[in-house]
């Protein structure tokens, strides 16, 4: 039963991190446009273990997608993917900064075709 209960706090607190967060991520001033070529050196230190972060390159995980299949998924919508990258995945064993986050989902977004 103690178990159940902070399974249920942890979710609860993810979802209000999502709605606390969204707003900010979603309208970020144009000032602070992201850096597409910071996130493409974030990319190769930081996802490559699992994804190919470039075209055609092998990835290291079979389930890990390929930045340009994300890239197709969130359909040139940087902001969600940023906002996305902010709450990882169970495999992703880092935390990314929004910046970095930001950073990198340009980056991802310019292999979309």
């Amino acid at each position: 039963m103690g178990f159940e209960r902070i399974k249920m706090c942890f979710e609860m607190m993810r979802s209000l991190r999502f709605c606390l967060l969204l707003p900010a991520i979603l309208f970020v001033p144009a000032a602070l446009a992201a850096d597409a070529d910071n996130g493409k050196r974030l990319a190769q230190a930081r996802c490559v273990p699992c994804h190919a972060i470039e075209p055609d390159q092998r990835r290291q995980v079979a389930d890990a997608p390929p930045f340009e299949v994300i890239a197709r998924k969130f359909n040139l919508n940087p902001e969600l993917l940023a906002f996305s990258l902010l709450d990882p995945h169970p495999r992703m064993n880092l935390t990314l900064t929004r910046r970095e986050t930001q950073d990198i989902a340009a980056y991802i977004t310019t292999l979309a075709k």
